[in-house]
């Protein structure tokens, strides 16, 4: 477990918390915030490649706040791999056996077991210049994990690759944590939360400003910046139901049924309705519509742009309409109304 009490860091031109998180042994927790917000600072504090001016960073009950970083057993996965360019992929890996002074036969055990769990085991004799993003990037996690670390520190490990290796990446992490292994995972991106995230928080002009899990900041974000943040409302878990259509599918949520186009072999996630897909009706007519629901108006709250209202259809969904549309239709809570969006509205993140 780690504890982070009230540390604080000061420079000229910004300030770090006080900040206080408690990460449970086994959690994958993601840490969300903007550039600039003080996320990767608070990594690398607890890292050890700063130290804080104030506050204890506890790990597993020890003391480490003034521990140097090759002492804490802990890894760091950076945004771009930083691997030795002038060592080969193996020794890359090795590193930090080689620090610890572990004979050989045992490094090359490690190495082996390590590079074919990540499908590198072809490039060990490679130096990196040689190696694509995702290639890069596994040896980097593969390094960290060679020094059996009891924390995984990650700093927007999949930010600069492409949709197929983010993927490949992303469950590369979810098995490790699946493993045991701890993680404090940095990112600007929401959705990378809510696949990963057994608990969060967000970060903003250092300090943390809400903490929960994902559907906890998705749904009652503390402000209009964590709203912001989550970018949407109409989040929900759900099954996706097998099809011999290979686009067109059935999620349930929970019992409402809703279509969506999706390809994936996975049966459970989360789906993500767009707020501004959604159109609303007094009365039901031909659309080309994929789902259509009736509901009732639960809350209509005007907003500086436009008006969102809250419904349920089995489910509560929100929506955004224009003030004309909101006068056209003279909602009000109670109101029966019906509800309907394409399948192309709905998004599907796996776990």
């Amino acid at each position: 477990m780690l504890e982070i009490k009230a540390i604080e860091k000061h420079f000229s031109g910004f300030s770090l918390g006080p900040v206080q998180l408690r990460i449970g042994k086994g959690e994958h927790y993601v840490l969300l915030g903007p550039s600039g917000s003080g996320k990767s600072l608070l990594l690398e504090l607890i890292a050890g490649f700063q130290f804080p001016d104030k506050g204890e960073i506890i790990l597993n009950g020890k003391d480490i706040t003034h521990l140097q970083a090759h002492k804490r057993s802990m890894a760091f996965v950076f945004q771009k791999p930083a691997l030795f360019p002038h060592l080969t992929n193996f020794d890359n890996i090795a590193y930090s056996l080689h620090l610890q002074r572990i004979n050989k036969s045992e490094v090359r055990k490690i190495v082996l077991e390590l590079s074919e769990r990540f499908h590198i085991d072809h490039l060990l004799d490679d130096k990196p210049a040689r190696l694509s993003g995702g290639e890069a990037q596994r040896v980097s996690l593969a390094r960290a994990l060679a020094m059996r670390p009891a924390f995984l520190l990650l700093d927007e490990p999949l930010s600069s690759l492409d949709v197929q290796l983010k993927k490949e990446l992303r469950q590369y992490l979810i098995d490790l944590n699946h493993q045991g292994l701890t993680m404090l995972h940095v990112t600007h991106d929401f959705e990378e939360a809510i696949r990963f995230a057994d608990a969060s928080s967000i970060i903003f002009e250092g300090k943390i400003i809400q903490s929960g899990k994902p559907s906890e900041l998705y749904k009652t974000p503390a402000n209009s910046f964590v709203a912001e943040m989550a970018g949407h409302k109409n989040f929900f878990t759900g099954k996706l139901l097998p099809s011999k259509n290979d686009e067109l599918r059935t999620a349930d949520l929970g019992g409402v049924l809703i279509k969506l186009y999706s390809d994936s072999a996975a049966e459970g996630g989360i789906f993500v309705v767009d707020e501004h897909q959604i159109i609303l009706q007094t009365e039901a007519s031909v659309t080309s519509a994929q789902n259509i629901f009736k509901g009732i108006v639960q809350q209509v709250t005007y907003l500086q742009k436009g008006v969102e209202v809250e419904l349920n259809i089995g489910i509560q969904l929100f929506t955004y309409i224009t003030r004309d549309s909101a006068k056209k239709l003279n909602l009000v809570p109670g109101q029966e109304i019906f509800a309907s969006f394409k399948a192309s509205a709905v998004r599907f993140l796996e776990h």
